[in-house]
């Protein structure tokens, strides 16, 4: 924050398109995941051989029904008859007993796809790193992650000249972020049809959407650069278009193509040891504070009984001993408001375990603004409880953060001399997007959050859609 005042690709994007953190280079396998079909039929022959990693099994049972997902999905999506990938799919690893595909300058050396995988539609292929990216990926955030990888990248399969035929006519983001959407509709359509009889856990999709973070742009990174896939936030975004609403609004993108919320650090931020966030110290917290208290005094209608909040740091334990009446509402572990009082508390050793893991300013910005939304809840007279009262709470602290983009021309509170505001600054609504992904509770009295999938959309609601984006979840909610 401040104060006021492949998968990157890499090369002509006509001739690759690559997921993963860093393109700076794919080979052959000594244990192949190669997906061959000989026609246009529905006939798809996966083999693999040396199941020697666990999550090789899962991975051949998920290209057969991504194929099938594009097999049944692609007419009705486009009209036209879908064929399955001539060159196939193939595992990289830097010795090999099997002859590669080439194309697209790659030769089939391992350095080429180290950290990577890449689709090639000279050769209407897909290669991936089979001895890092997978590995480490499928370990740090689950088997379900590399299967959302290979369906990026059948994503810009069907946006080759083989297929749909978009590659020069998008955006570089919107090509990629589409190829997240479609994602995102196949991961969709497993949890409502299930994917050979196995279905996806909520820890599995919660893995997925922190890999896709791990994998956004860099904090300051321009969506226009030519490397440029989107931040955390916006391919998370993307997917979750894709897992909702299915083929049709990634298809949309083609018409509409996605603004991606990607903007520079500022000379302010740059002069600072660590350009994109406050010091975890007292300013920090007073300027959220502060901040939130201008917009929601400013957002809460006139004739609404409202007491402006102040936010406090707990650093004694008990947070019911800082409300007059010793009455506290928890809003979620380390967070809780005092009716009494209008008083938000936040638990400062919380408070930093969020702003050292996620890391970041603004995943504490995310927990604050969770508080004072509850006292807006309590403010219009909500009666939603449990989950429900959690998601609008989410989608208010969105509502917040889109109110600070920097990109916004019409903030509701402008900032002056005499009540200057905060910002966002790159990077921080993927900190926010972190945040709610891991909330915890650890209390005795147990609280009903949600599943983080819930929680992150409704938090980009507010984010993307503003109020109408919360007045639709309140209805959803209700109903």
């Amino acid at each position: 924050m401040t104060l006021p005042f492949c998968f990157k690709t890499a090369g002509q994007l006509s001739t690759f398109l690559c997921a993963g953190l860093f393109l700076t280079s794919c080979s052959s396998s000594d244990n192949p995941i190669a997906l061959i079909s000989s026609d246009n039929s529905t006939t798809t022959t996966v083999a693999i051989e040396n199941l020697d990693l666990p999550y090789r099994e899962f991975l051949h049972i998920a290209i057969e029904d991504i194929s099938q997902f594009w097999n049944e999905q692609y007419d009705e999506a486009y009209g036209d008859v879908y064929s399955d990938l001539a060159g196939g799919i193939h595992a990289a690893l830097p010795k090999s007993i099997e002859t590669m595909p080439s194309g697209c300058e790659y030769n089939g050396e391992y350095s080429f796809v180290e950290d990577n995988a890449f689709y090639c539609p000279d050769g209407d292929f897909i290669v991936y790193d089979d001895a890092q990216l997978f590995p480490e990926f499928a370990d740090e955030f689950g088997p379900l992650v590399t299967a959302v990888i290979l369906a990026h990248e059948w994503g810009h399969a069907i946006q080759s000249p083989l297929r749909n035929n978009v590659l020069n006519a998008l955006r570089g983001t919107t090509l990629e972020l589409q190829a997240d959407c479609f994602a995102g509709a196949w991961v969709g359509h497993v949890q409502s049809d299930t994917i050979n009889g196995l279905s996806f856990s909520e820890a599995d999709i919660t893995g997925a959407l922190l890999g896709m973070m791990q994998i956004g742009d860099s904090p300051g990174d321009s969506s226009y650069d030519s490397n440029a896939h989107g931040s955390g936030f916006d391919r998370v975004s993307a997917f979750q278009d894709g897992f909702v609403g299915g083929l049709a609004p990634c298809i949309d993108y083609e018409n509409n193509q996605p603004q991606p919320l990607q903007f520079g650090f500022s000379a302010e931020e740059l002069s600072r040891p660590n350009p994109g966030d406050f010091p975890f110290d007292q300013e920090m917290f007073t300027s959220l504070g502060e901040d939130l208290t201008l917009f929601w005094t400013a957002m809460i209608a006139k004739d609404v009984s409202w007491t402006p909040p102040i936010l406090i740091v707990n650093s004694q334990g008990d947070p019911s001993t800082m409300c007059s009446d010793s009455q506290t509402d928890n809003v979620i572990d380390g967070v809780y408001f005092c009716p009494s009082d209008s008083t938000v508390i936040v638990n400062e050793e919380i408070a930093f375990e969020y702003y050292s893991n996620i890391p970041g300013d603004f995943a504490v910005g995310y927990l604050a603004a969770l508080g004072f939304a509850e006292a807006a809840q309590r403010a219009i007279q909500s009666e939603l409880s449990g989950s429900a009262r959690l998601l609008l709470s989410s989608c208010y602290a969105g509502l917040w953060a889109g109110d600070i983009i920097p990109l916004n021309p019409d903030p509701v509170v402008v900032p002056t001399e005499e009540e200057p505001r905060i910002s966002l600054s790159p990077g921080d609504l993927d900190e926010a997007v972190r945040a709610a992904l891991t909330l915890s509770d650890t209390q005795s009295a147990p609280i009903d959050l949600g599943s983080p999938f819930e929680r992150v959309d409704a938090f980009r609601q507010g984010v993307m859609r503003g109020n109408d984006g919360c007045a639709a979840l309140i209805d959803s909610l209700n109903n």
